[in-house]
């Protein structure tokens, strides 16, 4: 739901995106914001944990944080 001209590119291989929220506006100095920061990258680690449910369903996983980053920004819009 967001228009392009809310997505700005950043440091070459980054983006900065304004998401608005849809309540009521505060009357006061402006709007009130919140930074969410995210990091998400792709490293080629193998898939060491054959027993866990939760593991990689290819042979590589992701074991560096970053899929926590990305589920935190995702689920906050």
């Amino acid at each position: 739901g967001l228009k392009d001209v809310e997505i700005k590119k950043c440091a070459g291989t980054g983006l900065v995106v304004d998401v608005w929220g849809a309540g009521a506006k505060v009357k006061d100095d402006g709007p009130k914001a919140i930074a969410i920061r995210a990091d998400m990258d792709g490293l080629p680690i193998p898939e060491n944990n054959p027993h866990l449910e939760y593991r990689s369903t290819t042979d590589w996983a992701h074991m560096c944080g970053h899929d926590g980053h990305m589920v935190t920004a995702l689920s906050t819009i």
